[in-house]
């Protein structure tokens, strides 16, 4: 489905008006004087940043290349030394990245994500209804087990194309798009609460630090983000049972097939055991990070050496390596790197104090600004291919947005970053599980945004009802 999507009308021209489109837009931008209070570094930033923003847009180069040329660019435009540029490619966020996948490599290849996900929709019943609650529940659970969204799309989409096919039904059904839509889209939304469940959500920690702001912990992220992105799962199940009544109530042969799925994988074996316990240890290590002073990233890492351990450990570095996604985390690296030279010029807090000076932000509270933010975060997801790239791309401005109105980092960065991670559910082009799904043909291209458009309005008008009341109870604002 990839392939199909590179190879459309849009994405051939996408692409190739990309590079020099721009090259243009940057000279543009270099031609431009320099406004007032704006430094000569910050305007070299911001042709840097107009060049690779369209590159992102656009995909004019591989998003990968597009990010490692961030540095030597910086450098060559005399905005930073090497050394501070190619810092953000080893940090600590880009590094719990990294340890994740590589958890998630253990529950994947000892099998243990799969039975899990067989156990959850043995329990939940074989009604159509039940079996896409059980989607969503295994949604759920897996998001707290692997960091990437389209690992745990992968893992259960095998599982939804044989119960589709159960139906012997031909061609694109009802029940068809609700089970697969189901999966895509609640596994976006619980994403958001989650600070292992997308790669927004760590980057957005790294900004804030970079900006003298706290390190939010595993469980602060949970207190905050957990409580509005499970009300905004539950509600995408309900919002797509109405919209896509399955075609019969009961999934003919679909209890069997779980249980006979489950009864081929035999007793739980020593590796599933194994990867569970050091799954276990981590989760406790990030529960109690508050207490113990242990980072989430030095817990992941020190978690993952016992998978490798000789002997007793159940990993070799050739099955976890194919589990690691190197472009996420060289995309991660140079968006991080981007949004740190946009920061330490100045560019982000002079852009921030026009756009707040233009709009009359100033004189609006926290929780309109706060709308407004989340909005335009939400509808840019039109725009751009993958939540990573977005959040690098966006962050910097809603945090320097926040500066220029004397809010504490975290207070827009991190509601900008749970809509931009977990709401990808505008198209089908928005993030790649909705890709894959989309490529089994039991989906049309309308489904997305008929289901995506109002669950975006609502997941605005649910966090600004956090911002209202939630939120200010536990503190966060």
């Amino acid at each position: 489905m990839t392939e199909n999507l590179d190879s459309s009308i849009f994405g051939k021209l996408r692409k190739k008006i990309g590079l020099p489109l721009a090259i243009i837009v940057a000279l543009l931008v270099y031609l431009t004087p320099i406004p007032q209070g704006l430094t000569v570094s910050g305007h070299a930033a911001l042709v840097l940043f107009s060049g690779i923003f369209i590159l992102y847009l656009t995909e004019g180069l591989p998003l990968v290349i597009t990010s490692i040329a961030i540095p030597p660019l910086a450098v060559l435009l005399g905005i930073v030394k090497v050394g501070p540029s190619l810092a953000p490619f080893g940090s600590s966020s880009v590094f719990l990245m990294f340890g994740s996948f590589l958890l998630a490599a253990g529950m994947i290849e000892t099998s243990l994500a799969k039975r899990l996900t067989y156990l959850i929709l043995k329990c939940v019943g074989s009604s159509t209804l039940q079996i896409t609650f059980g989607v969503m529940i295994a949604s759920i659970v897996l998001t707290f087990l692997i960091p990437s969204s389209t690992a745990r799309v992968a893992i259960l989409l095998p599982v939804c194309i044989e119960i589709i096919s159960l139906f012997n039904r031909k061609g694109k059904t009802r029940f068809g798009a609700n089970i697969l839509l189901t999966l895509t889209l609640t596994n976006a939304t619980i994403s958001s609460g989650i600070l292992t469940g997308t790669v927004p959500n760590p980057v957005a920690i790294n900004y804030i630090q970079a900006a003298g702001g706290p390190a939010i912990s595993y469980m602060e992220w949970l207190k905050i983000g957990f409580l509005p992105a499970l009300i905004m799962t539950f509600l995408t199940w309900v919002f797509i049972q109405i919209l896509f009544k399955p075609e019969e109530n009961s999934l003919p042969g679909g209890n069997e097939f779980i249980k006979q799925s489950l009864k081929d994988m035999g007793p739980i074996s020593y590796r599933e055991k194994y990867a569970l316990i050091v799954f276990i240890g981590v989760v406790i290590l990030w529960m109690t990070g508050f207490k113990t002073k242990i980072d989430t990233t030095t817990a992941c890492l020190a978690g993952i050496i016992f998978l490798f351990l000789p002997k007793v450990g159940v990993l070799t570095w050739k099955e976890a390596s194919k589990h690691v996604s190197w472009n996420v985390l060289l995309i991660a690296g140079g968006g991080i790197s981007l949004g740190g030279i946009l920061m330490s010029s100045g560019a982000t807090k002079w852009l921030a104090s026009v756009i707040f000076s233009f709009f009359g932000l100033q004189t609006m509270s926290v929780v309109v600004v706060m709308i407004i933010v989340m909005l335009v975060c939400q509808f840019m997801h039109f725009l751009f291919v993958g939540t990573t790239v977005m959040a690098t791309a966006l962050l910097p401005m809603v945090l320097s947005l926040g500066n220029a109105a004397g809010y504490p980092p975290e207070l827009l960065t991190i509601p900008a970053a749970m809509i931009i991670g977990g709401y990808p559910v505008l198209m089908f082009y928005c993030t790649n599980p909705n890709i894959l799904v989309y490529g089994t043909d039991q989906l049309k291209v309308s489904d997305f945004p008929k289901v995506g458009i109002p669950i975006a309005i609502i997941a605005c008008l649910l966090y600004a009802l956090c911002a209202a009341t939630y939120w200010h109870w536990i503190g966060f604002i």
